[in-house]
């Protein structure tokens, strides 16, 4: 069984602190900053056409006499339009005129189509995934032409903020984002230290010297894992790719969400992985070991580069986690479960969660405005965690996480006597939520984990008894005995108190007159019971579907085309079903551009 135990042969020195901000003197965003950033065809903010505007050579945008009657929709409408269009069509248009070969080059586009098409079965070109896909549909294609009809093709007075935002987020970088550290810093901390400041507080904390003397610390590199697992297949968000494959796309990729391989089987994917890595002292117990192979996933190996990072989130499950930084350096930003991160927005329960499409888009346009709230208590923990060193993220805590440079990691998700009655809460109370397991386990995955749990603290009956194996009650300690019947304890008084707020809310639901406050209407609605008659008609063309089987649905004649892949990181994009592999050669040709 695990334990919350250091072993006896761990030394725990005298923890010290660090309890200050930390300010590092770090460059600012300046207007003459982005007023400097050159895109690559030419293409400059919306805003620029007001000043250039004042000049005596201007000669107007070019976008009205390249797009004719194209002109009168805007750059989105358009580019809604271009993401409906085939790869071929896209090279054919993007040959008739300047603004629409640069609206079809832009680089998400064709990251999509590539994903799409191929999955993770492609060889990243140094220059764009524009290149890797016209490489990848024919093997013949010279990818050097890109550059060269780059150059011919720059664009002179097109204004565009939907093609440079990308551009300028991928290339302002972190160095602005990094100035404060206020997140405790400590080494030499000590187990029990650790529970009674950090994990039963739910407070975040960097343990500085965790991961020091991992033999991961010493070996890990990319050369490393191109000399060792070269050909092994990780999963980076939705497709799978070799190794050597994706450290070449991460050394040459300019985009600015670059993909994240975050893979939960490196340890069987990877021989011999495991052996470099062990799990601290801190968070050795975990109840959810108890369940062996049938415990949800929980343990992953991250790998990006620079601007590569998971939007904001709270980890699976009501589970706390750590996050061990083997190369590079992460950045951390922080807010405690009541404070909804600014820019992000979710329903009631928090089971759908919408952000800024990139960690670089929220903070450019975000950041600023958590440094000075209006109280000082809602401002957020910030870190950086590098090389050797552990964060421990607290249950429920809002959190985004950025690579400031190539990026090796270890991160495992947990549940141990601090957040137990928090997992056990979510288990029960949001079956719908649980992730980490096949779909036809999650209602009933509370009662999966119960039962492990008392099989596991199964302790001979005080008095004993004939059925009793008298081996198995002489191999216990009183003391491994007294531990045992805590731990079931601990359970029961918690699932005492759950079916206690589940009765309560279900006569919530109910309305009585001797209910507490009425439900709210998402309350109402996902537990199918007093709703109120006028919302039952539906207003817009819904149709309200209610009975016994709980909650109700609106329909709008709408299907879903794709499910999640299951990963602890919100934002990931959907999998997509892309067709066959068509074997045909596509050519680009710009002389009549």
């Amino acid at each position: 069984m695990p334990t919350h135990e250091a072993p006896s042969t761990i030394k725990q020195p005298a923890a010290k602190k660090q309890r200050f901000i930390i300010r590092h003197e770090k460059p600012k965003i300046t207007t003459k900053h982005v007023m400097s950033l050159q895109h690559p065809l030419g293409i400059k903010p919306l805003g620029n056409y007001y000043m250039d505007a004042t000049r005596p050579d201007f000669t107007g945008s070019c976008r009205g006499p390249s797009l004719g009657r194209l002109s009168q929709l805007t750059d989105e409408i358009i580019m809604e339009i271009l993401n409906l269009l085939s790869p071929e069509e896209l090279l054919t248009l993007g040959a008739t005129s300047r603004v629409l070969y640069g609206l079809t080059h832009l680089d998400d586009m064709w990251k999509n189509l590539t994903i799409e098409r191929f999955k993770g079965d492609w060889v990243w070109q140094d220059d764009t995934w524009r290149a890797t896909f016209l490489k990848r549909s024919n093997p013949g294609y010279d990818a050097s032409m890109i550059l060269k009809n780059r150059d011919q093709m720059k664009l002179k007075g097109f204004y565009s903020d939907v093609l440079f935002q990308s551009f300028y987020c991928a290339a302002i970088g972190m160095e602005p984002y990094t100035a404060v550290e206020n997140i405790d810093r400590r080494s030499g901390l000590s187990l029990e230290d650790f529970i009674q400041e950090y994990e039963q507080p739910g407070k975040p904390v960097l343990i500085t010297d965790g991961a020091k003397h991992w033999p991961a610390m010493a070996k890990w590199s990319t050369e490393y894992f191109l000399k060792t697992w070269p050909d092994a297949v990780l999963r980076a968000e939705s497709v799978d790719v070799e190794v050597k494959n994706y450290f070449k796309y991460a050394q040459g990729t300019k985009d600015e969400s670059p993909l994240y391989l975050f893979d939960k089987k490196f340890g069987e994917r990877c021989e011999g992985i495991l052996e470099d890595m062990e799990v601290p002292v801190y968070f050795r117990e975990d109840f959810f070991g108890m369940m062996k192979d049938r415990r949800p996933d929980y343990r992953w190996i991250i790998i990006g580069p620079a601007r590569s990072g998971s939007t904001f989130h709270k980890d699976p499950n009501a589970t706390s986690a750590w996050n061990a930084v083997i190369t590079g350096s992460k950045k951390w930003i922080m807010f405690p479960p009541h404070i909804l991160p600014p820019g992000v927005f979710t329903n009631e329960d928090e089971s759908e969660v919408t952000s800024p499409v990139s960690l670089m888009e929220w903070f450019s346009n975000f950041y600023a405005s958590t440094q000075f709230p209006d109280d000082p208590a809602d401002r957020p923990l910030e870190g950086i965690c590098r090389e050797g060193e552990i964060m421990f993220v607290p249950r429920g805590w809002w959190h985004a996480v950025v690579n400031l440079d190539d990026c090796i990691a270890i991160t495992q998700n947990y549940v141990g006597s601090q957040n137990l009655k928090e997992t056990m809460e979510f288990l029960y109370m949001k079956r719908d939520q649980v992730s980490g397991v096949a779909d036809d386990r999650r209602e009933g995955f509370y009662e999966e984990f119960k039962e492990a749990f008392f099989s596991s603290n199964w302790t001979p009956p005080e008095e004993g008894g004939a059925d009793t194996p008298q081996e198995v009650a002489s191999s216990m300690s009183a003391e491994e005995i007294g531990k045992k019947r805590a731990l079931m304890e601990m359970w029961e008084k918690n699932e005492q108190e759950i079916e206690q707020q589940s009765k309560a809310l279900q006569q919530r639901c109910k309305g009585g007159a001797d209910a507490p406050d009425q439900l709210s209407f998402w309350e109402m609605a996902k537990r199918g019971s007093g709703v109120p008659a006028s919302d039952k008609d539906g207003e817009g063309g819904a149709e309200v579907n209610s009975g016994s089987g709980g909650g109700f649905s609106f329909s709008f004649g709408f299907t879903s085309d794709d499910e999640e892949d299951e990963k602890p990181m919100e934002g990931e994009p959907l999998e997509q079903e892309g067709g066959e592999d068509q074997g045909g050669s596509l050519s680009e040709d710009l002389s009549t551009a």
